[in-house]
């Protein structure tokens, strides 16, 4: 406990799945949270509420990460709650299930603005601000198994997702002389709130898609905590452009 004590960090899509798993965990280390939710304000009150209750600062902002404007609301609203803040998760993210041959141009747009144009927009903004402090941080983006897996009626999100996982890269090789670290975490079959029809509606088909995993089940928002909390901290101070699957084994099949 108390890894992360003293450090400040935005969450994008934190009220919910494996956003608020990350946040919480943060606030449990000793980090002031700022976080993000699309719409859900009953869930991101809660959220908020909960990471205050181990001591620490919390604030969100409702935010689509759709809007031309979002970057700079974001950072300035993390800003004026916390000052200078030295982490970012990039977690908020949409998806579609048309099929490849079906999926239209508005739905493509949304997917890569919201997953791969919003994401890169605030990593850039990010580390301009602590470069002008002269001051090191990390950016933690959440991406997919799928950015190297095809899968059916998915491939607008598995471009937008491929394309994050190389933001991490490019940002971490051209971030790494200011002392910003970027890495990435992929997360396999992990019950979140955009498949809760799955999970919730149907637990022995979730358990069915599960059961081939090595570890032998899919994932909850607290198994991607730990590594967000190594990769925010000075524990993985010598670690940038990497990559971590945290998936029950599934990229090991």
């Amino acid at each position: 406990m108390g890894r992360l004590t003293g450090q400040r960090a935005i969450v994008t899509g934190g009220a919910n799945g494996i956003g608020r798993g990350i946040a919480t965990a943060f606030a449990r280390e000793g980090c002031d949270v700022f976080f993000t939710a699309l719409s859900d304000e009953a869930a991101a009150r809660a959220t908020r509420d909960e990471l205050r209750e181990h001591g620490v600062r919390a604030d969100y902002m409702l935010l689509d990460a759709a809007d031309p404007d979002a970057v700079p609301r974001l950072m300035d609203g993390a800003t004026q709650a916390l000052g200078l803040v030295d982490v970012l998760v990039n977690n908020a993210a949409t998806a579609t299930r048309s099929a490849f041959l079906d999926l239209t141009p508005d739905e493509y747009d949304q997917v890569m603005t919201v997953n791969l144009r919003f994401p890169f927009f605030a990593t850039q903004a990010f580390a301009a601000r602590l470069r002008a402090a002269g001051a090191p941080g990390s950016v933690i983006n959440i991406s997919s198994l799928s950015a190297t897996r095809a899968i059916s009626a998915m491939a607008g999100y598995q471009c937008s997702k491929a394309g994050l996982s190389m933001l991490s890269r490019g940002a971490a090789y051209e971030l790494a002389p200011f002392g910003i670290r970027v890495n990435t975490i992929s997360p396999g079959l992990t019950a979140t709130k955009s498949n809760s029809s799955q999970w919730r509606d149907d637990p022995e088909l979730w358990q069915e898609r599960g059961k081939d995993i090595p570890l032998g089940r899919p994932g909850r928002p607290e198994d991607l905590a730990g590594a967000a909390v190594f990769l925010a901290s000075a524990e993985s101070s010598w670690m940038t452009g990497g990559d971590m699957a945290v998936d029950g084994g599934e990229v090991a099949m």
